[in-house]
């Protein structure tokens, strides 16, 4: 077998960790209580199926004994029987897969020696064999003489980042922001002290704030980028700028007494401190989120320690008139990307990164202003704009409205704005690139000047392109970033809802929790009828439940999406569902009993109590009705923001269930559960709603008692059998 020594060092890193030791041993004084051990015995003692046992024989991994013995003349080979060795050899495998995470095929068949030489009972005299004896098990002759090299470095850097250092970082990020309204401009921190701490002395104090000692640091900046660093002491080079309060008051503390993530501290600045949000839900659940931190308090060093670099998540305030430095960064690489001329200036003088200055107006009637510019530029970030009134030849909005790239290569006098002038000085070249704008959607604007002709070849375009789609990615993750920001405090108030569209209905979980509730009553109705020996046909306070599920028709669906894209077909669903909850009232005489639920995508659901199935066909049909033809949606608040949608159509399904057919279906010699029996209802729904897609649409299936199946409902049928 031919072992990857990437495998050998990680099972030689694990196995010299002092816990995996202890597990070992543990494992391994089990399998030596036991006097025999037969195959099934060895699965048991450590988890492992017979089958697997097998093939790692055939692997050569293990090598149980197969004692023979002589029966009337005939060998017939016994159990296989693991020795102590081999039972040695499991408990090492069992630690590999489980906290290793190696498949078997990356253990050596001579894991024991391994295991022999790195777990020696005389600790204090082998220790040394780590880089000598040990090494010769596992570590080839060319990877000896090597300190490191990328394949190690990029896998333990790669494990390090998605495992602990990307979680902390996160959290800590989206755990600030649960406690502490974000207000750009201002900075504001999580401090997670290694120990224990004299409270009253630090807060009195924020210089005492070093006292606290080694400490995991979650920062908010003024951009809204965040960074997480290990610190030995947290200070500030001005401490009366700020405040530090425990992250958890005491009277909640009291109630927390095992939480370690107690100790944890806010730090804001000291006119910011009422923009910290005090809820206990809040506070509850960043103490959950920042248990684990804790827990692993002894890797500290191992992950954020020294020659680690901090984790830094950048993000943009797009608001205020603050530099961003990355964007400024990538405007200065810019310029020096452009080389310089044989008098040794360079070949392009400034460079901005200009976007949009309110993304709600329509493409056209948007300005852009300077979010970034290069060391020498004259132009004010936050301030220096472009509108399309006033400056109608501006390659930067003709870029951005066009998502072209517009190249002067040489400037007539007239081409040269005063704008330009006053800040730009004697450009004779200029170019503005599109940032994103392949999908219909530009996003900003990267401009750069020269004072040079002809400065920019189509060589220097793909360089300036390559720029720009460095800058879409940063803009789109800080955009990102903004948006979870801002809609993080939600989910304290409503885990539930995650589309604020649809927060004013009720969901599939409450229309499943509801059914349960009437499916309960009437289960504790038929046992008590039971034992009061009453007739089951009496029936009891549910006389009848049915309901009407409402979809929208594919082809509509297709169409709306293929003309207008997905959103406007998510803000379809949601119109649809506002009218039908506006035409209860006027289409169900007792509404009231009547409760209207989202299920997914354009499909709701009517829960109704106390209607026939002739009077729940009869509102369907009405309801079908009612939905067909034109509706208005609301894509804005601009004016003409609102686009009508013709040619709107639905299908329904419908089903019905008198008192006495739910009490058979519960009743206790059928031995069916509330959740069974609701599962049934709901499936049959949404069978009938399917028939309705299948047909083409606009149609109603609906439960015939007479033929026991779903058929077309088919209006004014019930005036005929009348």
């Amino acid at each position: 077998m031919v072992m990857d020594e990437r495998n050998l060092q990680r099972i030689a890193k694990h196995l010299k960790d002092e816990a995996a030791q202890r597990r070992v041993h543990h494992n391994i004084q089990r399998g030596r209580n036991e006097v025999t051990v037969t195959i099934g015995r060895a699965s048991r003692l450590f988890g492992f199926s017979e089958s697997q046992l097998r093939d790692w024989e055939k692997m050569g991994l293990i090598k149980p004994i197969r004692p023979k013995e002589d029966t009337e003349a005939r060998q017939i080979t016994g159990q296989r029987q693991y020795s102590f060795a081999e039972l040695d050899k499991l408990a090492i495998i069992r630690e590999l897969l489980d906290e290793a995470h190696l498949t078997p095929g990356a253990i050596p068949p001579n894991i024991n020696e391994i295991w022999s030489a790195l777990a020696s009972p005389t600790q204090t005299t082998t220790s040394h064999l780590f880089a000598d004896e040990v090494e010769d098990l596992f570590v080839s002759p060319i990877a000896q003489s090597q300190d490191d090299n990328i394949n190690k470095r990029v896998t333990l850097a790669y494990r390090d980042l998605a495992g602990w250092r990307f979680y902390a970082s996160r959290v800590l990020w989206m755990a600030l922001l649960l406690i502490y309204e974000d207000v750009p401009g201002f900075y504001a921190g999580l401090v997670l002290p290694a120990h224990d701490y004299n409270a009253d002395e630090i807060l009195r104090e924020p210089a005492s704030l070093q006292m606290v000692g080694e400490s995991l640091v979650g920062w908010l900046g003024q951009t809204s980028s965040f960074f997480t660093f290990l610190t030995s002491a947290p200070v500030f080079e001005y401490p009366s700028d700020y405040i530090v309060q425990p992250l958890c008051p005491p009277e909640l503390r009291m109630r927390l007494p095992n939480s370690i993530a107690r100790r944890t501290l806010i730090v804001v600045q000291r006119d910011e401190i009422q923009h910290i949000r005090r809820q206990e839900k809040a506070i509850r659940t960043v103490l959950r989120l920042l248990e684990p931190l804790y827990e692993e308090q002894h890797q500290w060093q191992h992950y954020m320690g020294e020659g680690r670099q901090d984790v830094i998540a950048p993000a943009m305030d797009f608001t205020p008139k603050l530099t961003d430095a990355i964007l400024t960064g990538l405007t200065n690489m810019t310029i020096r990307l452009g080389g310089k001329t044989p008098d040794g200036q360079q070949r392009w003088q400034d460079c901005c990164i200009l976007l949009p200055n309110n993304m709600s107006l329509p493409l056209q009637q948007r300005s852009l202003i300077v979010r970034a510019k290069s060391q020498q530029a004259r132009h004010t970030v936050g301030v220096t704009s472009v509108t399309p009134e006033r400056h109608v030849t501006s390659l930067s909005i003709r870029a951005y409205q066009s998502s072209h790239i517009i190249y002067r290569p040489e400037l007539a006098r007239e081409d040269i704005m005063a704008l330009q002038r006053d800040l730009e000085g004697p450009i004779q070249s200029n170019i503005a690139v599109p940032i994103s704008g392949e999908d219909g959607h530009p996003i900003g604007v990267l401009y750069v000047t020269s004072y040079d002709q002809d400065a920019f070849s189509e060589e220097d375009q793909r360089i300036l392109r390559i720029i720009a789609k460095i800058t879409e990615e940063l803009l789109y993750t800080y955009k990102i970033r903004r948006q979870i920001a801002d809609t993080l405090p939600d989910l304290l108030d409503d885990p539930a809802t995650v589309d604020p569209l649809f927060k004013d209905f009720a969901s599939e979980s409450d229309f499943l929790n509801d059914l349960a509730e009437v499916l309960t009553t009437i289960k504790q109705q038929v046992e008590r009828q039971q034992e009061l020996t009453i007739p089951t046909e009496i029936d009891g306070p549910v006389k009848e439940i049915s309901f009407i599920a409402i979809d929208i028709d594919s082809h509509v669906q297709e169409s709306i999406a293929n003309s207008y894209g997905d959103q406007t077909l998510h803000n379809l669903n949601k119109a649809i569902g506002l009218r039908i909850h506006d035409l209860l009232p006027a289409l169900f005489s007792n509404h009231l009993n009547c409760t209207l639920y989202h299920i997914y995508g354009g499909i709701y659901c009517l829960l109704l109590r106390g209607f026939t199935l002739e009077r729940t066909k009869s509102n369907a049909e009405r309801l079908r009705k009612a939905l067909e033809g034109s509706i208005a949606l609301k894509q804005s608040e601009l004016p003409g923001g609102t686009l009508t949608l013709p040619t709107i159509s639905v299908h329904l399904g419908v089903t019905w269930y008198p008192y006495d057919k739910l009490a058979e279906f519960l009743a206790p010699r059928h031995m069916r559960s509330v959740t069974d029996v609701r599962s049934t209802l709901y499936h049959s729904l949404d069978f009938a709603l399917k028939l309705g897609t299948d047909t083409g649409g606009n149609i109603i299936y609906a439960w015939d008692p007479g033929t026991q199946t779903y058929t077309p409902h088919q209006p004014g049928e019930e005036q005929q059998k009348k």
